[in-house]
């Protein structure tokens, strides 16, 4: 029995079961959940028609809010398929179309199954990453916080040393400077007037950065999602490269300097979520809150003695706080006459302060928007209220599309809100999918928890079934190669930027830092596929005045700034390093690296001289080696020169290298193959089925790629879609440590090493019986063979049985000597 139970919403409190149509079953497709495309791509059903039942009425008026024929269209509502009262999939669904059909006098629902991924990508929707809330990340900014931060992984060893856990990295790179240049804003080089190895840096000097693991759980918290991933976060604990990336937080203006005051963890902003009838001195009630990493903002009704209904912010600290609002205005009144008419009335923003107006913005028109920015001096406890106040009376008025922020404030600071406001949350988890090439795949056992890990190392390590005996023989089977379904080119690139050294690498090679063109070689395929990013590739460089400093090739930085003709204090042209307004940067945090030459020891903020700097780059490891990870898709050029002693420019792996080229492989080898047949399948075949797991069919072996049109609750035939493995190796299944011995044997002369595949064991001829495989004594002569599984496809079962496990696998051993298993020799 296939039951479809819906709630009414996503606390799942209310409960209903959809009467369904015996004559339309509900299908689903399954494919490996996608969220890079444009249109995330998700588990779902065909679309299907259930009956305007009484109880079926009942729950779609309720949630949909049906008048007539109109509803919301974007309302969706958790639900549940269960076979026999069991649960085969979570997801949600939402009501496509209404069909009345008054000659039969019949009404149906069309409704859509919606999968995880879809749902997870809409939970996420296109909020800013500097909207992220990540209240752990606050924290005092001065020499200590800094200097802290550099001892994050991997300077040491745990992964969460350094400052707030390791979730925030100071590193050294050169913003550009102030012109003209100052003792107090020195340049960051050497050899050069004003710099930062005589003068001390100053602490805003230095921009943060996030960890990229930081940012993606506070994202899958907020989309109330949860993953399993060994390469995010590896179960034994042990740091890993991800522990090393960090993302950028330079800032949305083009300063050298960290803004500290907009990257305030007082801090906040909120909105209206729709219309609001006000009256004359009504505070705004703003009840969806954006980011308010210091809980200053309170949706609901200010203490007294403010009787105005509204939500309100209180200041958690004395000083100078900045606020910006905006909203759209309608206001109006009627004019008396033999006809009724209204006159438009024009309405201003006002801030309060305890209940006292402090300041007001201009008055504007009825049906426009309004806004007001206002410097407010507060003392710690002041409670700020926000309002739209008419020029004269009226007898109706309206706002709506308000928002209120604090875009300056003093106080700790929280570089979150310092990240790329251009960048979407959305872009983040998609860049992180395609750059490592994870695959991100719903977990059959929890709707809300995904199993992410490289396509390099997800695929072929699930479970094993044989769907030999399942294949429907009087359907066809089409067996087609994957190579004529690709394109001719795959272009990997990133975003471009304009820091000087992106700029001059663009100029001279035609494409950004780190590209590179798959071409397939072959004249039988046509057009491109484009594979790209979002965030922007960071060649690195010796930092300025290293030519003519002693032994100061060590010294390489990244350099996020322009260069352009310019004159100093005394008009002799030079060339200015200016800020820019930098792209979304992923980088690699290496450790504290040495400057070279004592002459070369630089100054933060008081006068300790500095041996060591903090790196970040596109390489994991510094000095590149071969087993350096590069995050780039191709190891592109090294700009730190020639004759840099002991720093190869070509070293280590690329991104396509590491993650992209074992799949791409899979599509273009001219072996790869997709058989498309029908199998007999049910949802017992597909409750725990994912798609890491490995088919065999006939003597081949397969990695599923689609499962189409599946009935659920029926054994029916079911289109599958199978992409075949070549060079796949059958693992062996080790015995457990407590498999007991049939007849016919005794135990090997050591102890069985039961987390050791494929293992060559000895044993006699004596037979102990009922004893495990360990512990045993030795009797008898010497006889070697291999352990191996009944369940490996094409094993000739005449083996010897040893054993059978509680989940009934039988483990054998087959004589090696005589008669060799899988290329097997004598030992």
């Amino acid at each position: 029995m296939v039951q479809l139970r819906v709630y009414t919403d996503n606390a799942k409190t209310d409960q209903y079961y959809i009467d369904l149509y015996d004559t339309e079953p509900i299908k689903l497709n399954l494919s490996i959940e996608d969220i890079t495309d444009a249109e995330a791509r998700s588990v779902f059903s065909r679309t299907f028609r259930v009956p305007a039942t009484g109880n079926n009425n009942q729950f779609f008026k309720h949630s949909f809010l049906i008048e007539g024929i109109d509803y919301d269209v974007t309302v969706k509502k958790p639900a549940v398929v269960l076979v026999d009262g069991a649960e085969f999939r979570q997801g949600h669904i939402r009501l496509q179309k209404i069909y009345v059909d008054k000659q039969s006098d019949r009404i149906d629902y069309e409704i859509v199954f919606l999968g995880e991924t879809r749902d997870f990508s809409s939970a996420i929707g296109d909020t800013p990453i500097c909207d992220l809330d990540i209240p752990a990340l606050s924290h005092s900014l001065g020499r200590t916080s800094i200097v802290d931060s550099w001892q994050a992984y991997p300077q040491s060893a745990s992964s969460t040393a350094g400052l707030v856990n390791g979730d925030v990295i100071y590193p050294l790179i050169d913003h550009g400077n102030v012109y003209p240049i100052t003792q107090a804003n020195p340049r960051i080089a050497l050899n050069t007037d004003h710099n930062f190895t005589s003068n001390p840096l100053p602490a805003n000097r230095m921009k943060p950065m996030i960890r990229a693991k930081a940012l993606w759980d506070a994202i899958f918290e907020r989309a109330g999602y949860t993953y399993t991933s060994e390469f995010i976060e590896p179960l034994s604990g042990n740091p890993n490269i991800f522990t090393q990336l960090y993302v950028s937080a330079f800032g949305n203006e083009a300063s050298p300097i960290f803004e500290t005051a907009t990257s305030s963890s007082n801090n906040f902003s909120a909105y209206l979520s729709a219309g609001l009838q006000v009256g004359e001195g009504d505070d705004w009630y703003l009840d969806v809150e954006v980011s308010d990493v210091g809980n200053n903002w309170t949706i609901g009704f200010p203490p007294p003695p403010y009787p105005n209904s509204g939500s309100y912010y209180t200041a958690p600290i004395a000083g100078n706080f900045t606020f910006e609002a905006t909203c759209y205005w309608i206001g109006a009144r009627e004019v008396s006459g033999p006809t009724y008419d209204t006159d438009p009335i024009d309405g201003r923003i006002e801030f309060y302060v305890n209940g006292t107006s402090v300041s007001q913005g201009t008055y504007g028109a009825s049906n426009s928007t309004l806004d007001h920015t206002a410097q407010i001096p507060l003392s710690a406890g002041d409670v700020v209220t926000f309002r739209c106040n008419r020029e004269y009376d009226t007898d109706f008025d309206e706002i709506t599309n308000c928002t209120v922020a604090c875009t300056v404030s003093p106080g700790e600071v929280n570089p979150v809100g310092n990240m790329d406001c251009e960048y979407k949350q959305i872009d983040f988890i998609k860049d992180v999918l395609t750059t490592f090439r994870l695959v991100m795949a719903p977990d059959s056992q929890d709707a809300t928890n995904f199993i992410i890990e490289p396509f390099v190392d997800y695929v072929e390590n699930g479970d094993f079934y044989d769907w030999s005996d399942k294949l429907v023989g009087d359907k066809d089977q089409v067996i087609e190669p994957l190579f004529f379904t690709q394109s001719d080119e795959i272009l990997f690139t990133h975003e471009k930027d304009s820091d000087w050294l992106n700029k001059y690498h663009e100029d001279a090679y035609k494409n950004v830092y780190g590209y590179l063109k798959f071409d397939s070689g072959n004249e039988l395929l046509t057009g491109q596929r484009k594979i790209a990013t979002k965030w922007a590739p960071t060649p690195i460089t010796q930092i300025q005045g290293a030519e003519n400093a002693n032994n100061a090739d060590a010294f390489i930085i990244p350099q996020l700034h322009v260069l352009e003709q310019g004159e100093d204090t005394n008009g002799n042209s030079e060339t200015q390093h200016l800020p820019i307004r930098s792209k979304t940067r992923f980088l690699f945090y290496t450790g504290l690296q040495p400057v070279g030459h004592n002459q070369n020891e630089w100054e933060l903020v008081n006068n300790t001289k500095l041996s060591n700097y903090p790196l970040v780059m596109y390489s994991d490891t510094w000095p590149l080696v071969t087993g350096s990870t590069i995050l780039n898709w191709r190891n592109d050029v090294g700009y730190w020169g020639n004759g840099v002693s002991g720093y190869p420019a070509q070293a280590g792996q690329s991104l396509y290298n590491l993650y992209w080229s074992g799949y791409i492989n899979s599509l273009y080898s001219k072996y790869a193959r997709r058989l498309t047949a029908y199998f007999i399948l049910n949802n017992v075949d597909l409750q725990t089925f994912s798609f890491d797991d490995v088919i065999f069919v006939n003597g081949s072996y397969y990695r599923p790629e689609k499962i189409i049109d599946a009935q659920i609750g029926s054994r029916t035939p079911v289109k599958v879609q199978l992409i075949k493995l070549f060079n796949y190796q059958v693992p062996r299944v080790p015995p457990l440590a407590t498999l007991s011995l049939s007849a016919g044997f005794s135990t090997q002369t050591g102890p069985c090493n039961e987390t050791v595949v494929d293992q060559t064991v000895t044993y006699y001829p004596e037979l102990i019986i009922g004893n495990t495989l360990g512990n045993m004594n030795i009797v008898g002569a010497a006889q070697y063979f291999k352990i191996i599984s009944s369940t490996q496809p094409g094993f000739d079962k005449t083996g010897w049985i040893i054993g059978i496990t509680s989940d009934l696998d039988v483990f054998y051993l087959q004589d090696i000597c005589t008669a060799p298993v899988y290329g097997c020799t004598d030992p």
